[in-house]
């Protein structure tokens, strides 16, 4: 891959996989790191892709191994945020700011499948192949996460927003 094609890759999937990644960490230091060694290892990828779709899929599944590397990290175990409540730029629209605070209450795993069913579009079975698990356990954590956001979403009243989850 030259240098010229990563940079293309770079501006066209960045905003994606940012977005997935601070969906997945709720952190915009963490979404980076993430989007950084993402894309390292796009970088380094020798196989050529069939499609720009296969290739999304990829990056998305890097940075879903990347989270979960972090995850497990002692660093990320033992370390202490120092602000839990810096904004997302401009990862989100006004109009999904308070939604996204709900999201990003959820588990990470939840927050996953919720970000790649709803904000990509992707259908259970691409989420599956994309998180590398079965097409069950997509399915039951979009239906513990839709469960846990209506009953957070009702208990703060939040009729506006609890229609669009229906």
């Amino acid at each position: 891959m030259t240098k010229e094609e990563l940079c293309n890759d770079v501006t066209a999937y960045r905003p994606i996989i940012y977005r997935f990644a601070f969906s997945c960490t709720g952190n915009r230091f963490d979404a980076d790191d993430v989007v950084q060694d993402t894309f390292l290892k796009l970088y380094q990828h020798k196989k050529g892709f069939a499609s720009e779709e296969h290739k999304k899929a990829f990056l998305l599944r890097v940075a879903s191994n990347k989270c979960k590397d972090l995850f497990k990290s002692a660093w990320f175990r033992k370390r202490t945020p120092l602000d839990e409540n810096i904004p997302a730029n401009d990862c989100f629209s006004k109009s999904e700011n308070i939604l996204r605070e709900y999201v990003l209450r959820l588990k990470p795993n939840y927050r996953a499948v919720i970000y790649l069913f709803y904000y990509e579009g992707y259908t259970v079975s691409e989420i599956a192949n994309i998180l590398k698990m079965s097409e069950t356990a997509v399915t039951t954590r979009l239906s513990r996460a839709r469960n846990e956001l209506k009953i957070e979403l009702i208990n703060n009243k939040e009729e506006l927003i609890y229609e669009y989850i229906q």
